[in-house]
């Protein structure tokens, strides 16, 4: 019999949403500035570098004091032909590029260098950001967590679920403030929609939906620049595969002879299984972790995932359609999907039995469903649907600023309540990859809540839901949400 919906928190705690900006300074020990230290220079680093160097400029107590990439880096202005036009773009990646940009001196090998645990030797150092790829996240936030840092990691958290369920232990067991980075979770409108959830809304929640959908004639990551610079001599490929260090069991990569060195694997790495989880990870952790906050869920009962390379014959090893289907314990399904094929969108919708919550920008919509009524919805309909009402949820200006505002507020009170903690975290990783492997091997998967991690799955599902419906102790049961009876049938009565 399944258990009803615990929601005795919303990840940490609602009030954890109320500190903003204009709450930065009135902290405990907000006169001391906290000393951030970059692990991995690329892309997605450069945005935090700008907001920390910022933040600096501003008067904030906060200052970047050391930077950590494999790749010398590149700082140049260059041409993208794309679309019929030509538009000039500054280049500017790496790690003399990036040491430079935070007032670093490059000599200085103990604040600029390749290797990161130089940095998390710094006693000068009181956080770290991790902007690697994938596969370096867990091992990083592990040696920093133990190192006595604060973490903001990009997601996915982790590569691997038995990695994320180490993070989420040595952040409990440290103390330490950790924040992934889904921008998304800065929006308090997930925290509404859960509010409304919870109180009967919308009675039972039985099924959500969201996706992620563009199109590029390049390729998904293939547009990643690949530069001459980009060469053995100025890259260490035994420290970028990792295949010398351990996380959770497994070597954090494969070895330069598994995987020799080619610009585009380093470059576009998120095409390669051996370095994240195509889009499963790169795309979906993060409707997932805003969907799985929304709904009240945590880790999936079962996850099949479907998929494939039907275009994007470019070498890439990920598909470029993929699929997720999620179902929960609590009596639900979460339905995603993503692609680079197409930029025609879904909606992001949670549909209960009386209702049905539509995430649009600077909100939510609500529309009120009767099961007395039969069919409330056509099955095809000309224009938009009249929502019964609208709640309106001011979004931030910056979600990436958000969060890292949040952060640095939470490291300053010891708080460890940020708006994307591990534990949430660790839920979008352990759907994300239980999906790569359902995709990859053919098979569903659960998750063994004893053991803390994803077993092939059988029969059982299927099976307790049809025993559930023969129980003649019951057979009007409603598992899940509250809220009057969530929307239990009412059978007619036969002569």
């Amino acid at each position: 019999m399944p258990t009803p919906l615990d929601r005795r928190k919303f990840i940490g705690s609602a009030a954890a949403l109320s500190l903003s900006a204009a709450s930065y300074a009135n902290v405990p020990g907000s006169n001391d500035r906290v000393r951030v230290g970059f692990l991995g220079c690329g892309g997605r680093a450069q945005a935090h570098i700008d907001l920390v160097n910022r933040f600096a400029r501003e008067g904030k107590p906060v200052a970047a004091v050391a930077v950590c990439d494999v790749w010398d880096g590149l700082e140049d202005e260059y041409d993208v032909h794309f679309g019929g036009k030509v538009t000039r773009r500054r280049y500017s990646q790496g790690l003399y590029p990036s040491a430079k940009k935070c007032g670093l001196d490059r000599a200085n090998k103990s604040a600029v260098t390749k290797d990161y645990r130089v940095v998390l030797d710094r006693a000068d150092v009181d956080a770290v950001c991790i902007g690697t790829p994938d596969h370096w996240h867990g091992r990083m936030t592990l040696d920093a967590l133990a190192a006595g840092k604060d973490v903001y990691v990009e997601k996915p958290m982790t590569r691997t679920a038995e990695e994320a369920v180490a993070v989420c232990d040595a952040w409990k067991h440290t103390g330490r403030v950790v924040q992934v980075g889904v921008q998304s979770m800065a929006d308090p409108v997930w925290v509404q929609a859960w509010n409304a959830i919870r109180t009967g809304t919308i009675g039972h929640v039985a099924h959500a939906q969201a996706g992620l959908f563009r199109n590029d004639v390049r390729g998904q990551w293939r547009f990643y620049r690949l530069a001459k610079e980009m060469n053995p001599r100025t890259v260490d490929w035994d420290l970028f595969l990792g295949h010398q260090f351990e996380c959770a069991g497994r070597a954090v990569g494969p070895t330069p002879r598994e995987m020799p060195f080619e610009r585009s694997s380093f470059a576009q790495w998120r095409c390669l299984w051996p370095f994240g989880g195509g889009p499963f990870t790169d795309l979906l952790a993060h409707h997932i972790t805003r969907m799985s906050a929304a709904m009240g869920v945590r880790y999936p009962a079962r996850v099949t995932a479907g998929g494939g390379l039907y275009l994007e014959y470019d070498g890439r090893d990920v598909p470029d359609v993929a699929t997720i289907v999620a179902d929960y314990e609590e009596g639900c399904q979460l339905a995603l999907t993503a692609t680079g094929l197409s930029g025609y969108p879904t909606e992001e919708v949670i549909r209960g039995r009386f209702g049905a919550l539509k995430f649009v920008k600077g909100g939510y919509q609500v529309f009120k469903d009767d099961p007395a009524r039969g069919a409330s919805f056509p099955a095809r309909h000309e224009g938009p649907l009249e929502p019964s009402s609208v709640v309106s949820v001011e979004p931030p200006k910056n979600e990436t600023e958000a969060l890292w505002l949040n952060f640095l507020d939470c490291v300053r009170a010891r708080r460890q309540a940020t708006f994307s903690p591990p534990d949430l975290g660790a839920v979008a990783v352990a759907t994300a990859t239980m999906a790569v492997q359902s995709y990859r091997t053919g098979t569903a998967f659960h998750w063994d809540k004893e053991r803390r991690t994803a077993l092939p799955a059988d029969a059982s599902w299927a099976e307790r839901g049809e025993k559930r419906s023969r129980a003649k102790a019951a057979p009007n049961q409603v598992f899940g949400w509250t809220g009057g009876d969530g929307g239990a049938l009412q059978p007619p009565a036969w002569e």
